[in-house]
């Protein structure tokens, strides 16, 4: 009995491995002319079927999938792009950085850049025209070429650089100047350093049609040549203010978009801004200052934030709470979201 049992078992097994023998075979059979199939076709038959539509109405399909900025727009960083990164790290083109105060839910989702090349570059085009976007760049002269403000021409090839509405540089602006000089030399150096600077500022921020807001962070390295650093005097300060203001402003105001904010006074204003100054009643594009001389300790002989707005007032506002300095001299205020950042240490 034990015999019949055993054989009726051994027989039911091969049975079985048959058939999934037989199972296997057909499915593999079936992936091999699936395969086939695959192989004879052109590759434009496995482009997404999104991409055959035109482009405007793929745009107003991505609007449904893309977080609703109507009401608040996410603030959006690049990376600080140091003036000295003219060869490396191509890398960095498409890094952004969100502010810390954008929620999730005006994020963009991460999935949805993992379609495929071209889906992705119209999403974070679309997002980015969505967007407050703020450009951080180095512009920098040497001792050795004052007349020259350089900066890295990677920013020209930015992929969000058309959409950038907010603008900061950090510049340095180096100078070497007589023990015995004149002043009347002095301002006519700023005033042809200015002129250079205007240049270089231009090549970055003449194309762009969005800008709201400039700021510049300017430290101050000068120097007798002798190597002996020159302290900046506030009337030095105020001497560049008056350049400043006969040189710059004007282009300076050029560069920004229309000045069409509802509710606003449409004249631009030129102003003096201390920290303790009050806020004008009526909001205009304009520019302001703010000053500080030498640090003890450090080898800067000042500063200057110069802030250039289509609001100016609500933007100084920002300035007047802010202590930023991107070589890590005072407390920074305003930690940027950038990647491998240390708050406290030079960005």
């Amino acid at each position: 009995m034990a015999t019949l049992h055993q054989r009726m078992s051994n027989k039911l097994s091969m049975i079985s491995n048959r058939s999934s023998d037989g199972l296997y075979k057909h499915r593999q059979s079936l992936l091999f002319r699936e395969l086939e199939i695959l192989l004879e076709l052109n590759p434009s038959t496995f482009s997404s079927p999104l991409l055959a539509l035109p482009r405007e109405i793929r745009d107003q399909i991505f609007s449904y999938v893309l977080p609703d900025t109507s009401k608040d727009r996410p603030e959006l960083h690049t990376c600080l792009w140091s003036a000295e990164m003219s060869n490396g790290e191509p890398w960095r083109h498409d890094i952004f950085g969100y502010g810390p105060s954008v929620p999730n839910a005006l994020r963009l989702r991460p999935e949805l850049l993992l379609i495929n090349k071209q889906i992705r570059e119209e999403l974070l085009q679309n997002y980015f025209r969505r967007s407050k976007i703020t450009l951080h760049a180095e512009l920098r002269n040497t001792r050795a070429n004052n007349e020259y403000f350089e900066f890295s021409q990677h920013i020209l090839r930015l992929p969000m650089l058309k959409h950038t509405t907010h603008v900061r540089f950090y510049l340095e602006w180096n100078y070497t100047t007589l023990r015995n000089g004149s002043r009347d030399r002095m301002l006519k150096d700023q005033m042809r350093m200015t002129y250079n600077l205007l240049a270089s500022i231009d090549k970055i921020l003449q194309p762009l049609p969005n800008i709201e807001t400039i700021e510049l962070s300017v430290l101050f390295f000068w120097k007798y040549r002798s190597g002996k650093m020159y302290s900046l005097s506030m009337q030095d300060l105020f001497d560049l203010e008056g350049v400043f203001k006969r040189c710059a402003e004007l282009r300076w105001l050029g560069l920004l978009g229309e000045n069409d904010l509802p509710g606003k006074v449409k004249h631009t204003t030129s102003t003096y801004l201390s920290p303790s100054s009050a806020i004008p009643q009526t909001s205009s594009a304009g520019v302001g200052y703010k000053m500080s001389t030498e640090r003890k300790g450090t080898e800067q002989s000042g500063g200057m934030e110069i802030c250039i707005s289509r609001d100016l007032s609500d933007a100084m506002e920002e300035r007047r709470k802010s202590t930023v300095d991107f070589f890590g001299n005072y407390e920074i205020g305003e930690p940027l979201p950038l990647p491998s950042y240390r708050h406290g240490a030079m960005i």
